[in-house]
């Protein structure tokens, strides 16, 4: 609460100025509206709603306020303002409630609207822009910042007491058991010296012993290759064919020949239940059985009706044949103790109940619809996709924490029920009638409540809370009650899901970070291996130490004979931070450029002049943002306006200077064969893109053809030009350092929507 405090300070002396300019610009101002000149009481309403005016006469109101037509109406000053006279900028406590629900988001653009009604629309957005930019997208913002922060900490301290006290327990257990396990020994020892114990016993004690320590192995090696959460891992496994077949076949007995075929068998089956083909043949049936559960709809077919029918049996018989050959193959106990296969389990038998129910009973439960809930076996893909299962995990590990919380978020809910029902217990009587959000039970109290810390309308039920309670005069102070269950609730509770989540997927990186770094080691370690062993190869086939190629640096040519591939690679990364740090011009690339001009050709010396030139980028630039500011000029009304005419001539102006820069580009550069080529670069890409889709769509223009209008859309990607000062961001440290967090920030919002969808 302390750290939040502070920034609750800091909203409150941003809500103070802005109400400060509120007061300013819009004291009294929404009080005008349009008054029936045959009754004077009597609003005339602009649909459902009275609205504010500014005059009767359009030649002194300013450009976008709302006038009353005189023939029928008067803009006169007696309206108490909308929301029963709540919302307005009249003094300092109504205008920080209206900036308030401003930086909420919550019918800001209705205000924004009556503003503009009543004092125009020409410089009106200038107060509200900024109001919802600096108090909702970043003020209200920093919330989530501190308390991710505050609940990253206030669990690791939870962890750490946690493995502190799991620590000191395991600590007191081991030295209990180890001295008795000294006992034991010591009185082993004493047997074993004795004259008296027979060999028969001394064999009987070291073998008791080969066993102990047998199963201390086997326990330690299970418990690191255990996992129920994807798939069963047997013990059993690591004992080869010959060892499982003699620990497991029974040896005595007329049967054993047919014992040990059966096991035998069973081994086969268990290996191949556990194959990579037989898992994507069930994913697959489940997703099949999905899609059939779902096509059902209202009014449908019956040959579909009968299809679907059929397909329940087959798959329910499949999926019964998959769960019995796994049973089998495991055995129940292994089989069991996975979470998914008890899952599968629980939904077959009550596909089982229900099938049966509804050819006994007629009707169903509705437990074909679980069947669908299988599809969560998809989640066992992540097995293979190492970033999504880090991310499963972490949200699986965050069910404890997402658990307090909503009995957290429940307890504060019901209080704030109990005390609307005491402050507002049936006084919604308003003339309209109740509205369904009140606080006359306490069901309906439990929802409005929760509809409020959703923050949808919660604005609408304080007007009506207000009005309750004496209308803007009187009932003013009831605001308390509203503003502080949107901030406690909405932007303080709601938003610890948010640092759970925030927090969940910075574990899920750091998971995925290590695995990439073990595997890079791994590797590493695997190269440097198979050099030591082609270097011991080579001496023991020369008898002489290896040879050593040492590349010399070679300006002129990029893949010259001495040079080794890591030469190669390093020298195009160079290239590479070179093009991104511009001190001096650029050599040209030492490939030919379209397999015809070589880099002395003087065409492509000339091209690489012009492009290098000191004010070339930014003469382009000027000419980028002027085919903007065309753009913004067009008449998107009337296409045919003697302004989109002019404006034509001066896109063909720009295209064609586009034009000539890719061609340059590419004399210089090449097209995309070889590195450091034109088409390599993401942004280049784009500007071919734009560049081509223009010239297509001027050349449907220029020759009349009526396919010209069916290429409206080509014709539109020329818009996509205005994209191009993006260009700069690579000439800006810190835009590129923003621009490269949010491409790298797609890969785990790409992971993130799979567990979505």
């Amino acid at each position: 609460m302390a750290p939040l405090l502070q920034i609750g300070l800091l909203v409150l002396f941003a809500i103070v100025i802005f109400a400060i300019i509120g007061l300013e610009f819009y004291s009294g101002a929404l009080h005008r509206s349009c008054y029936s000149l045959e009754d004077i009481s009597q609003i005339v309403k602009e649909g459902e709603f009275p609205t504010p005016c500014n005059a009767d006469n359009d030649t002194i109101a300013p450009t976008g306020a709302y006038v009353c037509n005189s023939s029928d109406s008067t803009c006169i000053e007696q309206w108490e303002g909308p929301n029963f006279g709540i919302t307005s900028f009249d003094n300092i406590g109504f205008a920080m409630l209206t900036v308030f629900q401003c930086i909420t988001m919550e019918g800001w653009t209705a205000i924004l609207y009556w503003t503009n009604d009543a004092l125009g629309s020409t410089f009106n957005w200038i107060y509200f822009v900024p109001l919802i930019v600096l108090g909702s997208f970043f003020m209200l913002n920093l919330v989530l910042g501190v308390l991710s922060g505050e609940f990253a900490k206030e669990r690791e301290k939870v962890e750490n007491r946690q493995e502190f006290l799991k620590l000191r327990r395991q600590q007191q257990l081991e030295k209990e058991l180890n001295g008795y396990v000294e006992w034991i020994c010591k009185a082993e020892e004493v047997i074993l010296a004795e004259e008296r114990t027979t060999e028969e016993e001394r064999l009987h004690i070291m073998e008791a012993r080969r066993r102990a320590a047998a199963k201390r192995k086997k326990l330690k090696n299970l418990g690191k290759s255990k996992s129920t959460d994807t798939e069963e891992d047997d013990p059993d496994e690591d004992c080869g064919d010959d060892g499982y077949l003699k620990a497991k076949v029974k040896t005595q007995g007329k049967c054993k020949g047919f014992w040990r075929a059966e096991k035998r068998f069973r081994f086969w089956i268990r290996h191949t239940v556990k194959t990579q083909w037989f898992y994507w043949f069930v994913i697959v049936l489940v997703f099949f059985n999905t899609v059939c559960v779902a096509v059902e709809h209202y009014g449908q077919p019956n040959w579909l009706t009968q299809f679907l029918y059929y397909a329940e049996y087959v798959f329910l018989g499949l999926f019964m044949m998959e769960m019995w050959i796994k049973m089998y193959a495991l055995g129940p106990r292994i089989y069991f103790e996975s979470s998914f296969n008890r899952f599968d389990c629980v939904v077959i038998s009550g596909s089982i109940f229900e099938v049966v129910w509804s050819e006994v009973k007629g009707g169903s439960f509705g437990l074909s619809v679980l069947r669908a809930l299988r599809l969560l076996r998809i989640f066992k893909v992540t097995k293979y996709w190492s970033s999504l299962r880090n991310l499963v995990i972490s949200l699986l590990n965050s069910m404890r924490s997402i658990i307090s919380l909503l009995f957290l978020l429940f307890l504060f809910i019901l209080i704030f029920a109990l005390l609307g029902m005491q402050l507002f217990g049936g006084q919604f009587n308003l003339p309209d009638g109740t509205p369904p959000t009140n606080f006359n039970t306490f069901p309906i109290a439990l929802l409005t409540v929760f509809q409020i810390l959703t923050g949808e309308d919660w604005n609408e039920v304080m007007y009506q809370g207000i009005e309750s309670q004496g209308g803007h005069k009187k009932g003013m102070i009831y605001s308390l009650y509203f503003i502080i269950l949107v901030l406690f609730g909405n932007y303080t509770l709601l938003n610890v899901f948010l640092a759970i989540a925030v927090d969940n997927l910075a574990n899920a990186q750091e998971l995925t970070a290590a695995e990439e770094e073990q595997l890079e080691e791994n590797k590493e370690k695997q190269q440097m291996e198979l050099d030591k062993e082609m270097e011991a190869l080579h001496m023991q086939n020369d008898g002489s130490p290896p040879r050593v190629e040492v590349s010399s640096p070679s300006p002129t040519r990029g893949n010259g004979s001495g040079g080794s591939t890591k030469s190669k690679k390093k020298g195009e990364e160079k290239e590479e931070d070179d093009d991104e740090i511009p001190d001096g011009p650029k050599p040209m690339l030492p490939y030919s450029s379209m397999f015809v001009l070589s880099p002395t050709n003087p065409i492509r010396c000339g091209a690489h002049w012009v492009v290098n030139l000191r004010y070339f980028d930014f003469f382009i630039m000027v000419v980028i943002s002027l085919s903007s500011i065309a753009l913004a000029a067009e008449d998107p009304v009337e296409e045919d306006s003697p302004r989109n005419k002019i404006l034509n001539f001066f896109d063909y102006a720009f295209t064609g200077v586009f034009t000539i820069e890719m061609l340059l580009k590419i004399v210089d550069l090449g097209v995309i064969l070889h590195p450091g080529s034109y088409l390599r670069e993401f942004w280049n890409v784009m500007d071919a893109v734009v560049v081509i889709c223009a010239a297509v769509s001027f050349g449907f223009d220029m020759t009349g053809s009526s396919a010209g209008q069916n290429l409206s859309t080509i014709k539109s990607l020329r818009v996509l030009r205005v994209l191009r000062p993006l260009k700069t961001i690579k000439r800006v440290p810190k835009l590129k350092a923003v621009f490269d967090c949010v491409v790298n920030s797609l890969k785990n919002v790409i992971n993130i929507l799979i567990v979505y969808i």
